[in-house]
């Protein structure tokens, strides 16, 4: 693992560096969140799929092969990443995944919530001390695993196990940040992300292998 110091300075370099990707990946995930939950359709589950196989592979590639040079980066992330990025560009034709909002109550509303987080996370990491550019903007690595993983929650039975078990692991790399390493507490949304959508995965680990196997 980087000193805190070597983070938050890589952090800072790709974010002036990447600064108006960043910015368009962001509207962009906003209005495909709007019309998959306002106006659900093949078309927007098709854009939402092939909008999160790009930015997966885009942290994958750029942040993680180019930005993040460090073992974990490099041997752990960087391949994750783009697995995941394979994965949902596949479910394009496989149409295993259905994004929507969940149909119970509760889940529904946090669902809004773990979103919400997502995009406030550099507002989250003002409060924490870390200031532009050295913080973690919505589509870095470890926010965009919580919209992942808070997406494919919300369409249970209708996701792909492989998809969502692909999520997992970076979410938990949030644990030691919890505990303090490299002073990056915003990421306790991560590791808190990846065990609700965990929890919800072993509940319903049948039902979506049973619809799966139905097609």
């Amino acid at each position: 693992m980087p000193t805190t110091e070597t983070f938050w300075n890589q952090m800072g370099a790709y974010n002036e560096a990447t600064f108006p990707v960043q910015i368009a990946m962001i509207v962009l995930a906003m209005a495909l969140t709007y019309l998959v939950f306002a106006k659900p359709s093949n078309k927007t589950n098709n854009f939402m799929k092939a909008f999160l196989s790009f930015v997966f592979a885009w942290n994958g590639i750029v942040f993680f092969l180019i930005y993040a040079n460090n073992p974990i980066s490099t041997f752990l992330g960087a391949p994750l990443f783009i697995i995941v990025a394979i994965l949902f560009a596949v479910d394009i034709f496989t149409k295993k995944i259905e994004f929507r909002l969940p149909d119970v109550t509760w889940q529904k509303y946090l669902t809004i919530f773990w979103i919400l987080l997502v995009f406030l996370y550099p507002l989250i990491g003002f409060a924490l001390g870390h200031f532009y550019p050295k913080t973690i903007m919505p589509m870095a690595p470890c926010p965009v695993t919580v919209f992942a993983i808070t997406m494919v929650t919300a369409a249970i039975p209708r996701v792909d196990r492989k998809v969502y078990v692909a999520l997992l692991p970076w979410a938990l790399m949030g644990l030691p940040k919890c505990l303090g390493a490299l002073d990056c507490y915003e990421d306790c949304i991560l590791f808190v992300a990846g065990v609700y959508g965990l929890i919800l995965l072993v509940k319903n680990w049948k039902i979506i292998g049973r619809r799966q196997r139905n097609g």
